[in-house]
């Protein structure tokens, strides 16, 4: 069985792959996150990497943080150091089990890398998608993820008022489970960008 860190590490080589690929000409244009164009989406990525890598070294990220635009500096080198710190943090001893403070509240290590996971890889596949790329074909973490914990602490989420996800889509259980993935977080794995 793959382990959690593993898992994590492809997550975040699919996204950092994806990342080196776009230009600043891209950075204006949709993606399939509502009302985020793509420079909101690295913003994002880069953003909850480093927020990832802050609750798995130290419990919690410092409430009231200043988040900086990413996507104005060389977020492919940002990305790169913060992807190695998350990836290194969860592997420290202990990590599994240690209590860290997510933003539903505390949790072991063992949700948070799975939320990190999640977090990470899906957002790679918004921004292939946005950047009609093809997102690095990696089935056993979007299965990994579909079969994991992290799936009820989603669907927990998606009944808060407001709710940061949109109703699941249904897609095709044939369907790759990437896509899969992303209609259960109501995405479409249709969806272009352009007219």
């Amino acid at each position: 069985m793959t382990s959690h860190v593993e898992l994590l590490a492809r997550a975040c080589a699919g996204t950092g792959g994806v990342l080196a690929t776009v230009t600043s000409e891209q950075l204006a244009d949709p993606t399939p996150c509502d009302g985020w164009l793509v420079h909101d989406l690295i913003d994002h990525i880069v953003g909850a990497t480093d927020f990832f890598a802050d609750i798995a070294e130290r419990g919690s990220s410092a409430e009231g943080r200043e988040w900086p635009s990413y996507s104005s500096g060389d977020f492919i080198a940002t990305f790169g150091q913060q992807a190695s710190r998350v990836v290194a943090a969860f592997t420290a001893p202990g990590a599994m089990e240690r209590i860290m403070l997510l933003p539903t509240g505390p949790a072991p290590g063992s949700r948070c890398i799975q939320v990190a996971t999640g977090e990470i890889f899906v957002h790679g596949w918004d921004l292939a998608k946005a950047a009609g790329q093809a997102m690095p074909s990696d089935e056993e973490v979007a299965e990994a993820l579909l079969s994991s914990d992290w799936v009820s602490l989603c669907a927990a989420v998606r009944n808060d008022d407001p709710s940061v996800f949109a109703p699941e889509l249904h897609v095709a259980p044939e369907a790759p489970a990437a896509d899969r993935l992303a209609g259960f977080l109501g995405r479409d794995p249709t969806w272009r960008a352009g007219p």
